[in-house]
């Protein structure tokens, strides 16, 4: 009797040490895509779920108007970089024309041949090609302006029809949330996809599960691997009191998601 209890007592902690747990095996990434902006659905491919997408458009949400919009500022945009171009013109003109009245005025202004109202014309007319070249930097100052706001108005209404049309290049299609017609608001789901490439598993273990992790072995279904953990949360979990989260990335998951996989660290 005696010797039993020995042999158990020496045989409780490798029960310790492989303890099981079991985790569901899903994607490596969840991607949740919702409206950015307001439209009604002109198309919703909802034959693409169970499928990998590509690079055609699985979500289209109405985007005539912003379209037009576009159109508009870019035309805008057009006359207003021809206008600065002119602008700039004028202004290397006018400058020439100022330089030559300073000088000018440089050459009269000591001059006793000259009248005192023959100088202040000469200095009036010097001062009136100098506010004029001012008025040139002024007017450029404000069409730069001006076209860094168009073309920030253009970014933003590429990033709107961007993403009025969903596409999941490369992801499972795991669901199309809206259908033609329907009119979605911000934020209203549209798609759920996945990346499948590889899988993830989370597990919740206890502290001394924690302690020396690094060169334990992480056994799959009773069979030893050479994974290791890619991310181990050393603060316990909101959820899973007193547990602490660790994940382990497959890469060759296999084609079923969501099985649970048998795990145990040795």
């Amino acid at each position: 009797m005696r010797k039993t209890l020995i042999l158990c007592l020496l045989f409780f902690p490798l029960v310790l040490a492989a303890r099981v747990h079991y985790a569901k095996l899903e994607p490596v990434e969840i991607y949740v895509i919702k409206a950015a902006a307001p439209g009604q659905v002109l198309e919703a491919d909802d034959g693409a779920e169970g499928r990998i997408g590509d690079a055609s458009v699985v979500v289209q949400i109405d985007d005539r108007v912003d379209r037009a919009q576009k159109r508009a500022v870019e035309l805008s945009l057009k006359a207003l970089k021809s206008t600065l171009q002119l602008t700039r013109e004028m202004e290397k003109n006018q400058q020439k024309v100022y330089e030559k009245d300073y000088r000018y005025y440089l050459r009269t202004k000591d001059l006793k041949t000259k009248s005192q109202t023959e100088k202040d014309r000469i200095f009036t007319a010097m001062m009136a090609s100098k506010n004029q070249l001012l008025s040139l930097r002024e007017k450029i100052a404000t069409l730069e302006k001006q076209i860094a706001d168009t073309e920030y108005q253009k970014a933003l209404l590429d990033d709107r029809i961007a993403k009025k049309a969903v596409r999941a290049n490369g992801l499972y299609i795991y669901k199309v949330a809206v259908r033609r017609g329907d009119y979605v608001n911000p934020g209203a789901l549209l798609l759920k996809a996945m990346d499948i490439s590889r899988g993830r598993l989370v597990l919740y273990l206890d502290a001394d599960e924690i302690e020396g992790i690094a060169d334990k072995r992480i056994y799959l279904d009773g069979k030893e691997t050479d994974l290791t953990f890619n991310k181990v949360i050393r603060v316990a979990d909101d959820v899973h009191i007193s547990s602490y989260r660790a994940e382990v990335i497959l890469d060759r998951p296999g084609k079923l998601f969501s099985r649970l996989i048998k795990v145990e660290l040795k």
